[in-house]
């Protein structure tokens, strides 16, 4: 999350404006602005999805039977959360994206 606020906050990393209707004349973002983006989003993604998972486990005994159930549970509700979030996450960003420049 910090290394995508520092894309859009340092004028250096910050991509190229664009207010042309004609997508052809959109200035590309550089190889840099590619990179810093796609780097933020592996990192923040790889970073957190595997270590939540496993910490979240290592909260459950695994030789108390009633705990076991519980610890197959928790990963069934971390998974469901996931892609509800990933859903909603992206469903908002669309909306927002498609709304951002209606006038009221």
């Amino acid at each position: 999350m910090a290394l995508l606020t520092l894309l859009v906050s340092l004028p250096s990393l910050k991509p190229p404006e664009c207010h042309a209707l004609d997508v052809t004349k959109y200035e590309k973002a550089s190889t840099l602005h590619l990179v810093v983006f796609y780097g933020a989003l592996a990192l923040g993604t790889g970073g957190t999805k595997p270590n939540i998972s496993t910490i979240g486990a290592d909260q459950f005994d695994d030789f108390d039977s009633k705990e076991k159930k519980y610890k197959l549970s928790f990963f069934n509700w971390w998974m469901f959360s996931i892609f509800i979030g990933t859903l909603l996450a992206n469903s908002v960003l669309v909306y927002i994206q498609d709304n951002e420049n209606v006038e009221s």
